[in-house]
């Protein structure tokens, strides 16, 4: 029986290969690499795009809404109300009407904001205990 031994040309050709698989593995590599970063990059600008265009939706809605305001507020009927309160202006004719307090009532007596049912001073801690618990 003989023994095959490899041939020098064969095993040559074998390392060559080794070395071309090698090198096209390297290049896939770096080609996948620089496409992940662009495929990351125009998700990045996606995500922008659909945040401008939402950003753009309600400025426009507020600009309507702004126009809306602005065409009201120069409207006659506006103009007229904010000169009648503002500069005290009245229309010939007119006569100004005062309303003053009834008799059971005094200019000077101001109504409590709070009605406390103890107007007693409280300890700094039972103030503590009182605004956190109750």
């Amino acid at each position: 029986m003989q023994t095959q031994e490899p041939q020098p040309g064969r095993f040559r050709r074998l390392i060559g290969l080794k070395r071309v698989l090698f090198a096209n593995l390297v290049v896939f590599a770096l080609i996948g690499w620089g496409f992940s970063g662009e495929v990351l990059r125009n998700r990045d600008m996606q995500r922008e795009i659909d945040r401008l265009k939402g950003e753009e939706s309600q400025l426009e809605t507020k600009n309507g809404e702004l126009a809306e305001l602005s065409q009201r507020a120069s409207s006659k009927e506006m103009l007229e109300q904010q000169a009648r309160l503002k500069l005290n202006l009245q229309k010939p004719g007119e006569q100004v009407v005062v309303v003053r307090p009834g008799p059971g009532r005094a200019d000077d007596d101001p109504v409590p904001a709070r009605a406390s049912p103890k107007d007693e001073p409280r300890s700094n801690p039972a103030r503590w205990w009182h605004y956190f618990f109750r």
